[in-house]
């Protein structure tokens, strides 16, 4: 129905625009639509449709609502540990209880190390050859064309 509404009133649009009497086109296009909007028919079409949205909104938002807490849930149990926050792993820490301080250590993944090897990006060596992975060699880009001289 949006679709159709956005049709028409791109034809109303086109219309009036290639019209060489514009103005008064315009003029009885916007007079029409007023005449429509004010009809109480739909005026009355409008009141219900309001009051349905405003009736639902409610339930949409409870039934969200359960819906995240379930998937949170079947997260927790896929990954235990994800909704703990790091303050929150911090002040377990701090509590002095020995379980709870070691259960989040053993269920954290090991740092991310730098890897220069195989990212040129990160590589700062001066006359470094990456010449197969794509990148630049002492003498230049690598690519297919001839140096200038």
């Amino acid at each position: 129905m949006k679709g159709k509404a956005l049709f028409a009133a791109g034809i109303a649009v086109g219309y009036v625009w290639g019209s060489k009497s514009w103005p008064e086109v315009y003029r009885r296009v916007r007079g029409g639509a007023q005449k429509v909007w004010k009809n109480p028919e739909v005026q009355e079409n409008v009141h219900h449709a309001t009051e349905t949205v405003q009736e639902s909104v409610p339930d949409i938002l409870d039934n969200l609502y359960a819906a995240g807490k379930k998937l949170l849930e079947k997260a927790e149990t896929m990954f235990p540990g994800i909704l703990e926050t790091k303050s929150g792993q911090q002040g377990n820490s701090s509590t002095g209880s020995s379980a709870s301080a070691s259960a989040p250590a053993s269920t954290s993944t090991p740092p991310v190390r730098s890897d220069v090897v195989s990212d040129p990006a990160l590589d700062d060596q001066t006359g470094s050859d990456w010449t197969d992975e794509g990148g630049a060699a002492p003498e230049g880009p690598a690519t297919n064309t001839p140096a200038k001289p």
